[in-house]
């Protein structure tokens, strides 16, 4: 890998970092997560940094894809799990971290977390296979009674491209991929006291730009322009288009029938149990460089 392109991994992991501690500031007891979500997307770009999607916030038994709409009523109380999940790019080199926060404290389900990622980092490099790593980080989730999500993974990561094809799972698997120098993972760990496994819940929040569409309408064209070229065909918020709610529910769905935009739903852990995530990115070379912590 080029010193040039490292260097914009680690930049763009810098950046992740400090908006990640700036986030964790603002989760407390009584917080709005619009406010928290609209303040660590401020602070990337006040870092120099590029969104690389949406910040989620998924609170208790929602694993994941959750960011607020406008005027989201969303409060965060006490005893929540509160999975900050953000991502940084430069020129389209991505950082990708989570972290989960409770305000009443840390339990062991979040220390599970935690040490089931820092198993995956320690062990993850030039030759190991991804079936092998996903073994590894399962093994924690087990030492300390709980469930690694079956159908939640890492992923790897690369220009501009959030999901890069290779999966890292979180539990033992037959994945005889062989893990190669140069490679960029978010190794990103999802562990629960409940069945362990997620399923779409409720409506989508979040988007990603599939393909160029003929479609007549100007402000389909206009959120269509906005996620290939200002979002760069990474992912975006439902909030960042600026036009009524019905409106832009009526050209999201047209969107989404076409094939031209993709939409994820959130995820909800399927025993309505509570999850906590942790995440870092990592380049892998002869010595892998962790680029979020």
């Amino acid at each position: 890998m080029e010193k040039e392109i490292i260097e914009k991994y680690v930049k763009a992991g810098l950046i992740a970092k400090q908006a990640r501690e700036y986030g964790v500031k603002l989760i407390k007891d009584g917080a709005r997560a619009l406010d928290i979500a609209e303040a660590v997307e401020r602070k990337i770009r006040e870092l120099g940094g590029e969104i690389a999607f949406p910040t989620n916030i998924s609170i208790n038994d929602l694993a994941a894809h959750y960011t607020p709409i406008q005027n989201d009523p969303l409060i965060i109380k006490n005893e929540d799990y509160v999975k900050l999940d953000l991502g940084v790019h430069i020129d389209g080199y991505i950082a990708d971290t989570a972290i989960t926060i409770r305000p009443a404290g840390k339990d062991k389900l979040i220390e599970c977390s935690e040490k089931m990622l820092e198993a995956g980092l320690n062990a993850i490099k030039p030759g190991i296979t991804l079936g092998e790593i996903g073994e590894i980080i399962e093994n924690i989730a087990k030492q300390y009674g709980f469930k690694s999500i079956i159908n939640l993974s890492g992923h790897g990561l690369d220009k501009f491209n959030l999901h890069a094809g290779k999966l890292v799972y979180n539990v033992k698997n037959n994945n005889k991929y062989i893990i190669k120098e140069g490679e960029v993972y978010a190794i990103e760990p999802f562990c629960t006291t409940g069945a362990g496994s997620v399923k779409d819940s409720g409506k989508a929040l979040i988007f990603k730009f599939m393909k160029d569409v003929p479609i007549r309408n100007p402000d389909a064209r206009k959120i269509l322009e906005l996620a290939k070229t200002k979002w760069f065909g990474l992912p975006f918020a439902r909030r960042w288009i600026k036009l009524s709610t019905i409106k832009k529910e009526f050209l999201l769905k047209q969107l989404i029938s076409m094939n031209a935009i993709h939409a994820y739903l959130p995820l909800r852990e399927v025993s309505n149990a509570p999850v906590a995530q942790t995440e870092h990115t990592v380049i892998v070379l002869e010595k892998p460089i962790i680029t979020t912590i």
